[in-house]
């Protein structure tokens, strides 16, 4: 029996004491959270409990769930699969615990959903993989799924841009490999196109001549581009080191202020499709992310917005439906234009809650908007 199989087994025969309401003169609403706070990505891990942690403190500055406070159990999953099971079945066998906000990595969020579904937790993810919430009844996507973004991403190209010839490069990383697989389907298969070039490279790479010479090669009108923040820059001064003069277009992580630093000139004209710009997102989000840089010396960045809005969906959730795990669930699915300070949220029938992409282009190292992208429901 696999460790999920198991935990979850250990669930059933718990019997209905998980899914029961909160016991009267409780003096904490608790809530776990699944997350790395040691191994590769103990960063990632920062950057979900720091929007925790603010947002839990808001949520109980306003009187917390019907004037209960909440509090937060953090489990370490080690940055490894076998670590998110430990860290969720420690989660879920506390019936104290309400709900879950879990795992950023999507294949983290692939070995937990077992044990999601056996203990009827809802369980709340930045995980942009559709699969993470293909066939489940309590999980949901804080965010956008890679199949909107590959949607959305096509459409801005084909459909706005009125772009035929185009060339996918990529990370090889799992996340980035799919985003392009997505991408080519949804050109083939809606737009009757096919990218002139594809061309990957493996992850930490630096040198990308390999793949743009390709393009050198055989002109394109537009690049789209998904990678790492890291290989942003190397990456777009190399484009224009060979006087490339197609369209970038790139995924979110070629956005970042680090990316943008480490571009310099090279970034100017560059379009980036994102869920999460704060400087053009109104005053009060604006507000938000200098509230966070103060606190945290470093920017907000849409980790932190969205594990932050996860706290505060699931408060609403809770004071909806009630404070039950059945009750948030229900909580969540009833929820309509939830402001949050990465986005609107309201849940579908695939469990996404945010259904729009910002494009901006870089204007003197700033992101200036384009347009707003809103997925066809």
């Amino acid at each position: 029996m696999s460790v999920g199989r198991a935990v979850a087994a250990a669930l059933i025969m718990a019997g209905a004491a998980f899914g029961s309401p909160i016991e009267a003169g409780q003096k904490a609403i608790q809530i776990g959270v699944q997350l790395p706070l040691s191994g590769d990505r103990a960063a990632v891990g920062r950057a979900i409990k720091g929007g925790v942690a603010m947002a839990v403190e808001a949520v109980n500055q306003e009187g917390g769930i019907g004037g209960v406070p909440v509090e937060v159990i953090y489990e370490d999953d080690r940055d490894t699969e076998q670590g998110a099971r430990e860290a969720l079945g420690k989660l879920v066998q506390d019936h104290r615990v309400v709900a879950v906000i879990g795992e950023l990595f999507s294949r983290y969020v692939m070995a937990s959903r077992e044990i999601v579904e056996q203990a009827g937790v809802p369980y709340l993810t930045g995980g942009t993989s559709p699969r993470t919430t293909e066939q489940t009844r309590w999980i949901f996507r804080v965010g956008a799924s890679d199949a909107v973004l590959a949607d959305l991403l096509a459409r801005y190209a084909i459909g706005d841009l009125k772009l035929n010839k185009l060339a996918i490069l990529h990370d090889q990383t799992g996340i980035h490999n799919a985003r392009a697989e997505m991408v080519v389907k949804v050109l083939k298969e809606r737009y009757g196109i096919e990218p002139v070039v594809r061309a990957g490279w493996k992850p930490g790479d630096r040198d990308f001549t390999p793949q743009l010479s390709q393009i050198k090669a055989d002109p394109v009108q537009a690049i789209l581009a998904l990678g790492e923040t890291g290989e942003a820059g190397p990456f777009l001064r190399q484009v224009k080191a060979l006087g490339l003069q197609a369209q970038v277009i790139a995924h979110r992580d070629f956005g970042t202020k680090q990316a943008l630093e480490e571009a310099g000139g090279a970034a100017e004209g560059v379009v980036i499709v994102t869920e999460y710009i704060p400087a053009l997102q109104g005053p009060e989000r604006q507000a938000w992310a200098r509230a966070y840089q103060e606190r945290y010396g470093t920017e907000a960045n849409v980790i932190s917005a969205q594990y932050y809005d996860a706290v505060l969906l699931l408060a609403e959730a809770a004071k909806r439906g009630g404070v039950s795990r059945e009750g948030v669930r229900l909580g969540l699915e009833e929820l309509k234009g939830f402001r949050g300070v990465m986005a609107d949220y309201t849940f579908d029938a695939k469990r996404n809650g945010v259904h729009r992409l910002y494009v901006a282009e870089i204007t003197a190292g700033r992101p200036t908007l384009v347009t707003i992208l809103e997925e066809r429901l």
